[in-house]
């Protein structure tokens, strides 16, 4: 009688913020463990949920493993390389069907290769957006599809959480349309799910209506847009106010912006925040500016809270927020657009409640099903091998 094949998972990102990508990958690692399922994490040093996972059994939190990428770093990333396929031949010793799960860019091509130099024969990796796009210098963006091109001949299976990072993989790679599936990304629903919650009134003429976003303050989101966007709003409707969850890099040169343009009275900054909900409960509206994303997190949870979302067209935005329907869509870049529906949100109490009650479908994004559908696609991997 044939031995059933058991499942076991490394997953590999470079660090744990508190984004979308990290937030999906510490749930795996806790789902798969409750279903008996041996789970493993491999990530650097960096981001605000270290401290939380470090004292956890089985996480490997490697200090030359880091996100940026520059010529400098070379010789600690081959440090880190080498170090990532020691660590993976150990374990495919104690875990002979071992599968390699791999979350981001760098960590998605460094994974990988790693994997396959240790023998490892189930390699995959989920796109949360890709990182060659029209934003960046042109040949920035030609050396990373380089690189994830050569990397999707040793890939075994694609996981997207949008359609259109499907659509974009078929016209970029070969066999992807032979070895992809969509897992949408998760978020804790037990925390925010509430069926008989209507969200918040429309705010009393004394009331302010609180936009909000939820960011990493990087390029990618786009923040300086969002500023301008409000600056115009609370000129028209002094009202109003705008509240960013968030923090990076470019913090200081935002809150110079915030002072400058004399919105600082207007706007609050909270810094990072482990538990959102309580701070989110307190908007009307979200608002997202970014310039590429896969599909973020961030508007499932606003949706569950009745949050209308005004947003760019950006990725897999447009499949859970229809224009009109439970929020408002503009072109990328268009901020006079989103400033518009902003002001408009703000004073139209009807197209408000339109918009925040609207029926979403979004039990997709059950972390409990999210974490099944990996099981499964799991089992089918290790059963073709």
């Amino acid at each position: 009688m044939k031995r059933k094949k058991e499942i076991q998972v490394l997953y590999i990102i470079t660090r744990l913020d508190l984004g979308g990508a990290q937030k999906v990958c510490l749930s795996l690692v806790s789902g798969l463990r409750i279903n008996g399922i041996p789970a493993k994490l491999i990530s650097g040093t960096e981001g605000q949920l270290t401290p939380k996972v470090a004292a956890i059994p089985d996480i490997h939190l490697l200090k030359d493993f880091r996100h940026s990428v520059s010529p400098l770093g070379l010789l600690t990333d081959l440090r880190c390389f080498t170090h990532l396929i020691s660590i993976m031949r150990k374990l495919k010793k104690q875990y002979p069907h071992l599968i390699v799960h791999t979350h981001s860019t760098k960590a998605g091509i460094m994974g990988r290769w790693a994997a396959f130099f240790a023998g490892i024969k189930t390699r995959v990796h989920t796109v949360h957006g890709y990182a060659f796009h029209s934003h960046q210098n042109r040949f920035i963006t030609f050396c990373i599809y380089l690189l994830e091109l050569f990397t999707s001949f040793i890939t075994s299976h694609f996981i997207c959480v949008s359609s259109r990072d499907v659509k974009k993989g078929i016209n970029c790679f070969p066999f992807f349309r032979k070895k992809h599936s969509i897992i949408r990304a998760a978020i804790d629903w037990k925390r925010f799910y509430q069926p008989s919650y209507k969200g918040n009134p429309f705010p009393q003429k004394t009331d302010s209506f609180v936009f909000g976003t939820i960011s990493c303050f990087k390029k990618q989101k786009n923040l300086f847009d969002l500023l301008k966007a409000f600056e115009y709003v609370y000129e028209k409707n002094p009202n109003t106010r705008l509240e960013l969850i968030g923090d990076g890099s470019l913090r200081a040169v935002l809150e110079k912006w915030i002072k400058e343009h004399n919105i600082d009275n207007a706007v609050i900054l909270h810094g990072w925040q482990y538990d959102v909900l309580p701070i989110i409960k307190l908007w009307h509206c979200l608002v997202l500016s970014s310039l590429w994303e896969g599909l973020p997190c961030t508007i499932i949870e606003a949706r569950l809270q009745r949050l209308p979302v005004i947003s760019y067209n950006t990725n897999g935005i447009p499949e859970v927020i229809m224009n009109g329907e439970n929020g408002l869509i503009y072109q990328q870049k268009d901020w006079h657009g989103l400033a518009q529906g902003m002001l408009t949100i703000s004073q139209d109490q009807k197209l408000y409640t339109k918009l925040k009650s609207y029926n979403d479908n979004l039990h997709d994004f059950n972390d409990q099903h999210m974490v099944q559908q990996h099981i499964d696609l799991y089992k089918e991997l290790v059963r073709q091998k």
